[in-house]
């Protein structure tokens, strides 16, 4: 991918989202979202803001990355409305990439298979196992902690807050890992400027393509499960 491009990487995904532009051949903008403030509250001030600091408009951006889940319902739902609406106005491409991949990207190059864990609340994981290229071995799914644990039959790294959340069922697994260092759990926005520049070329904008761009949610919200357990009685 061309380098002398202008990228804006947004992700609400969970309670702490960051944003992050890439301009000029760098990465010239990272911040955290306020997480005592709704997503809806802070995203486009601050996307405002690195836009302002850096003198570009929404119009001049070639590419937007947006973080597509899984994690919050609602974090997503925002996050994706958000780059829609730039999308729509200024006829912007958009790049979705799941979560999992995006941790996973922190530990490129490792020596050992990585294994992304998120808590899914409920006990349960969004989880995927890659190699040290980044290719699937298991690819993403929700599951119980254990039960995905059993699919693991070699030496991995470990990433995302699924690791401290069930460290105790992960001892009792048996498996041989070893835990990521503590700044490679950040799924931070800027991660998703090195994705996207590792692709061949931007894609191209599709009204329909984005229209049609849903979250990735892995499994049905808590109120989804609900109503549907209503129909049932």
């Amino acid at each position: 991918m061309d380098k002398n491009i202008n990228i804006l990487a947004i992700n609400t995904s969970s309670t702490s989202g960051s944003i992050a532009l890439y301009t000029r051949g760098a990465i010239v903008h990272l911040s955290y979202l306020d997480i005592k403030k709704t997503h809806s509250e802070r995203l486009m001030p601050q996307i405002n803001l690195a836009l302002e600091q850096n003198n570009l408009s929404a119009k001049e951006l070639d590419l937007i990355c947006i973080a597509n889940g899984p994690g919050s319902f609602t974090g997503i739902r925002i996050g994706l409305a958000t780059a829609k609406g730039l999308s729509f106005a200024n006829k912007i491409p958009i790049l979705p990439i799941d979560n999992l991949k995006l941790l996973a990207t922190n530990l490129w190059g490792s020596k050992r298979a990585i294994l992304t864990f998120i808590d899914a609340k409920m006990s349960e994981v969004y989880a995927a196992l890659y190699d040290e290229n980044l290719n699937e071995i298991i690819p993403p799914q929700n599951s119980k902690p254990d039960e995905f644990l059993q699919k693991i039959d070699q030496p991995v790294i470990i990433v995302g807050d699924g690791a401290e959340k069930y460290e105790e069922i992960i001892k009792q697994s048996n498996i041989d890992f070893i835990v990521a260092q503590p700044h490679q759990h950040l799924d931070l926005a800027s991660t998703m400027i090195s994705i996207a520049l590792q692709k061949d070329e931007i894609p191209k904008y599709s009204f329909d393509e984005i229209a049609n761009l849903e979250p990735y949610y892995l499994r049905k919200s808590q109120a989804e499960i609900e109503r549907e357990k209503k129909l049932q009685n």
